[in-house]
């Protein structure tokens, strides 16, 4: 991943937990898509239910590519995966009106932007 010299254990850090957030985003989506009722301990219509799906797609995705241009040291990176933390703390706000276990969505995406915010001036001083 081109300057890998530039990477620091801690930035390792929050893409590692990133990407696990990303996978667990796949796997809930998937699991959520296989199972009629969906896993909501909440009774939603189906259109809810395909839009959350859709959404943990979506932030799937997103999280990868975010990750992967932090990783890749890139200012783009930075700023996406600041946005991609962001929303998704938007969806797992709107999604704890249906569900107190959204909770745990925001774990990963606060801490990434506490960790960005803190390193913002010395990440894109080396960043390209």
């Amino acid at each position: 991943m081109g300057n890998l010299g530039k990477l620091t254990k801690s930035t390792i850090f929050v893409a590692f937990l990133w990407i696990i957030q990303s996978v667990g985003r796949f796997f809930f989506g998937y699991l959520s898509a296989i199972t009629p009722e969906g896993l909501l301990d909440a009774e939603v219509s189906q259109a809810i239910i395909q839009i959350i799906d859709a959404m943990f797609f979506l932030l799937g995705i997103l999280g990868f590519i975010a990750v992967v241009g932090l990783l890749s040291m890139k200012k783009g990176g930075f700023w996406a995966t600041v946005l991609v933390s962001v929303a998704t703390i938007v969806f797992d706000m709107w999604g704890l009106t249906i569900q107190y276990t959204a909770t745990m969505g925001f774990i990963v995406p606060a801490i990434l932007i506490l960790y960005l915010y803190f390193k913002k001036s010395q990440l894109l001083a080396t960043m390209k």
